[in-house]
């Protein structure tokens, strides 16, 4: 079944990814504390957040200090509710804030936002449920931009083939009546000496279509109750998969 009346893109990829644990997750509702990827990522999103959501108000960054103390308590407030499994807190705490700092340093002080953490919703005849999302940044320019953290640096053509950013394409075009001036991928690489890498790229209405398809087979598979694990993927594994111990009792 779909939750509620609605699906969102991540619960798409979730589904694609590993079909058990979208069901683990989403239908049986089983919750499982975020690792330390996830923590780090989310503290560095807060920080730019409550910056951009600031900056379209005042029309300038807040301080670097700031930025610091925001993710530092931020990330104070998520430990606890971490699995850090052999990773140590505090190596990440510094590493969060390395990150946090880059951003601030080299992207913030070049974007201009126009819309932060925009909530888009776009319905289909014919089906009962509509797609939800949440749009990072829409910047002056009409880009959409979307930060990810990451220990690698990702490939040249992640922009490109983002499903994630496909949605986003589409639910601006359904919410502002025009194209938007195209999509950017803001990379903060968690490497030893943290670097920045932007990857940009445009969309059609073949990638647009395509998308819709794939949402309706996928919305089709989950009504049908078709859930299984999806032991070829890098992520089956109790390192990388919070559900693991609950999927090897249930499939």
């Amino acid at each position: 079944m779909l939750p509620k009346s609605y699906i969102s893109i991540s619960q798409i990829q979730s589904y694609l990814r590993c079909p058990a644990q979208y069901c683990l997750k989403y239908v049986k509702g089983i919750t499982a504390p975020p690792n330390k990827s996830f923590t780090v990522g989310k503290v560095v999103h807060s920080a730019i957040e409550q910056n951009y959501k600031q900056k379209m108000q005042s029309g300038v960054d807040l301080p670097l200090d700031f930025i610091r103390d925001i993710t530092a308590t931020e990330f104070d407030r998520q430990a606890p509710l971490t699995d850090w499994g052999e990773d140590d807190p505090g190596k990440a705490k510094d590493e969060a804030i390395a990150l946090a700092t880059l951003y601030h340093q080299e992207v913030a002080p070049t974007v201009m936002p126009a819309a932060v953490e925009l909530r888009v919703e776009v319905e289909f005849e014919n089906v009962d449920y509509s797609l939800l999302g949440f749009i990072d940044l829409i910047d002056s320019e009409g880009y959409i931009r979307d930060t990810k953290t990451a220990a690698r640096t990702p490939s040249e053509d992640e922009a490109s083939k983002s499903l994630q950013l496909t949605t986003y394409y589409l639910a601006y075009q359904i919410n502002y009546g025009c194209e938007p001036a195209g999509v950017k991928l803001d990379y903060l690489v968690n490497t030893k000496t943290p670097k920045y890498v932007q990857l940009q790229a445009a969309r059609t209405q073949e990638d647009i279509d395509r998308l819709l398809r794939l949402i309706g087979r996928v919305a089709g598979a989950i009504s049908a109750g078709n859930f299984y694990p999806n032991p070829t993927s890098f992520m089956c594994s109790e390192k990388n998969c919070q559900y693991w111990q609950h999927c090897q009792k249930e499939f």
